[in-house]
């Protein structure tokens, strides 16, 4: 054999060793690359010193004005800390040891801080529950009613028309001085003034179809405060033509005009204007308090009743504007022309109104209290077709709606109270036809018992429990009146004056208050304005009851057939 070939035969033999050894050239038996090796316990450390850092911002949070959500999220970072330092089962023990010693401190501090919270909160009750306990029994003074009597429905003059409502606010009158519209220092009724006006304020939100509104005043030297809330059933305005509501009627002028003195131009759309207050005088240019006087000739925009126009006037007149309590009053002059096919809105003429009022002293104590009803324009009072009596016609009928007032609960004994207004819903069930005056149910049944319940105080959803069962009432001798009787119970055990209970959870107290109301048709005759019906639609009242010695309530509600 050739040298040559011996040295070719080595070659490939050496080849071939070195590619055995290096897997034969087929990546199929190459090893598998490995992970590098990671420690256990430094994961779990990672995962204590998490924990402990959410601990640490957690805890510090808590304080006095803390939230229950904040300090459950404080507990739950302790815990979470205390359960990543039990899981670490590579981590030595005295590194644990000292995390949970971090931990302890942490949860020392979060106890201590729980238990200063408490001690706040209870504090804050206990203040809570003596303001409360104050008002209580000053509320409750307040809904005992004038001297002479102890029913808060004598707070207001009844021998005139204790309240009415109207463009100028809620007017509550004490002119026969029956201890109403106290002035705060103590005064009798030579010091207690007339009557009031209320202004309105905030919405109050409705009570189904009733709209509710805050009325307020506080007298500027006494600084006695008077509020009421009042619910009524005021229907949407309509809106009509400028010239149908404002224009003659054949040759017979607007009688709201013509009491005021101006006049008007159908042809011209010209108000033309006498030296009188009125409330539809309306014009960013017109003065808000005072009097203004205006050079040269004006032609300014505004509104007369809602309906756009311009206030004009001569340059040689004497072009003034005054402010005045009843409205802007123009000098003669002046004339307000309307915009072509501008309409009016006018607001619901007629409707009913029940709520309740409470005068204030300087300290904002409560000194006297009541409830009432009203009527704005004109309706129909008892029975529409036939009659006016409820006694002379046949027939039942249920009545639904709300229930509105002021209430009091001052226990002497333990010195808890609490008060303030509530509202409730209310029912009444009418039997048309003669007071049955105790005859036996088979041949006399007229009259109308009610039921207020389902209270909600201070304008919370809680229910207290309560409910106040109406007794009969008799038909009364005015249209469409009713109210509780005099005593002419059968037994001795039933005084039927004593016209309300008042229940706590079915713990009826003794009977107690009076009642009374008045039924209204707000659609006599037929149809379509009228449901065809002798039957009354709507009716309002007030109530008055006590619970044993230690509850007063009064209140008004306004109720429709259902």
């Amino acid at each position: 054999m050739k040298s040559t070939d011996k040295f070719v035969l080595v070659l490939v033999a050496s080849l071939a060793l070195l590619l055995a050894g290096c897997g034969g050239g087929s990546s199929n038996n190459m090893p598998e690359p490995t992970e590098p090796t990671v420690d256990p316990a430094v994961a779990e450390r990672a995962a204590i010193n998490s924990a402990i850092m959410m601990a640490r911002a957690a805890v510090p949070g808590v304080d006095n004005d803390s939230t229950d959500s904040e300090v459950s999220a404080a507990e739950k970072a302790i815990a979470d800390a205390r359960a990543a330092i039990a899981a670490a089962t590579n981590v030595p023990a005295e590194e644990k040891a000292a995390n949970t010693a971090t931990v302890d401190t942490l949860a020392a501090q979060l106890t201590s801080a729980k238990m200063a919270r408490s001690e706040a909160m209870d504090a804050a009750e206990k203040a809570m529950a003596a303001e409360m306990a104050k008002v209580g029994k000053a509320l409750r003074a307040a809904l005992g009613g004038a001297a002479a009597n102890t029913n808060a429905l004598a707070n207001i003059d009844t021998a005139t028309t204790p309240v009415s409502l109207g463009a100028s606010g809620l007017v509550i009158d004490a002119a026969s001085g029956a201890g109403s519209l106290p002035d705060g220092t103590g005064g009798t009724t030579a010091v207690d003034p007339a009557s009031v006006t209320l202004k309105a304020g905030a919405s109050a939100g409705s009570l189904g179809s009733w709209m509710g509104m805050d009325y307020a005043h506080t007298d500027s030297d006494t600084k006695v405060k008077n509020e009421a809330r009042v619910y009524t059933n005021k229907g949407s305005p309509t809106t009509k033509a400028f010239v149908e509501k404002y224009g003659p009627t054949g040759t017979t002028p607007n009688a709201d005009l013509a009491a005021l003195g101006h006049t008007y131009s159908v042809s011209a759309r010209t108000l033309t204007f006498a030296a009188a207050a009125d409330s539809n005088i309306v014009s960013t240019h017109f003065p808000t308090a005072g009097a203004q006087t205006f050079t040269g000739a004006q032609d300014l925009q505004g509104t007369y009743d809602g309906a756009s126009g311009k206030y004009k006037c001569a340059a040689a007149s004497t072009c003034a504007a005054t402010y005045t309590a009843t409205g802007i009053q123009l000098s003669v002059g002046w004339t307000f022309v309307h915009e072509s096919g501008a309409r009016v809105s006018t607001p619901d003429p007629n409707y009913l109104y029940y709520g309740w009022w409470v005068s204030k002293d300087k300290d904002g104590g409560p000194t006297a209290a009541s409830a009432f009803t009203g009527v704005v324009g004109t309706i129909t009072a008892g029975t529409s077709v036939g009659t006016d009596a409820p006694q002379d016609i046949a027939g039942k009928a249920t009545y639904t709606g709300s229930a509105a007032g002021k209430f009091a609960m001052s226990n002497t004994l333990d010195g808890t109270g609490s008060g303030g207004h509530f509202t409730a819903d209310a029912e009444l069930r009418a039997t048309f036809g003669a007071n049955d005056n105790d005859a036996p149910a088979s041949t006399n049944t007229g009259g109308i018992t009610g039921t207020i319940d389902n209270f909600r105080l201070n304008d919370g959803s809680a229910d207290p429990g309560w409910s106040v069962e109406l007794h009969r009432a008799n038909w009364g001798a005015t249209a469409g009146s009713f109210a509780t009787p005099a005593d002419q119970s059968l037994t001795t055990a039933v005084d039927e004056s004593m016209g309300t209970t008042w229940s706590i959870n079915d713990n009826a107290s003794p009977r107690s208050g009076t009642w009374s109301g008045q039924m209204y048709d707000e659609k006599p005759g037929t149809a379509p304005t009228g449901d065809g019906s002798n039957i009354p639609t709507t009716a309002t009242g007030t109530f008055y009851s006590e619970f044993s010695t230690i509850g007063r309530m009064v209140g008004a509600f306004g109720v429709d057939k259902e």
